[in-house]
């Protein structure tokens, strides 16, 4: 895929998350449940359609689209493209990594 948040080829990574409620450390029943996508090429994390997320949790061959993510905040996350090379930049960076020409 290519990234909506830096322009970049990477993929997907798609977690379930929730909160599970124990009796004796034996789980009953998880309760929350949300679907998590992380880019491998920006380390952006987005939250996933729940319909969506259902669908790869059945094995069921799903296309995501931009339409289906909700961009979350996250440390490590890239705001920002360099105006001299478009490197994606880090949220506080005063220089950009790549080439090095000040982020204003």
């Amino acid at each position: 895929m290519t990234c909506p948040h830096c322009g970049h080829f990477g993929r997907y990574e798609v977690f379930v998350v929730g909160t599970r409620f124990r009796l004796f450390f034996i789980p009953l029943f998880t309760f929350g449940k949300k679907y998590l996508v992380h880019t491998t090429c920006c380390n952006s994390w987005y939250e996933l359609d729940k319909q969506t997320g259902k669908t790869i949790q059945k094995n069921q061959s799903v296309h995501i689209e931009e339409s289906d993510l909700t961009q979350m905040l996250s440390q490590g996350a890239y705001t920002s493209k360099c105006p001299n090379c478009g490197h994606p930049n880090p949220q506080q960076s005063n220089f950009c990594p790549n080439c090095g020409q000040p982020l204003s």
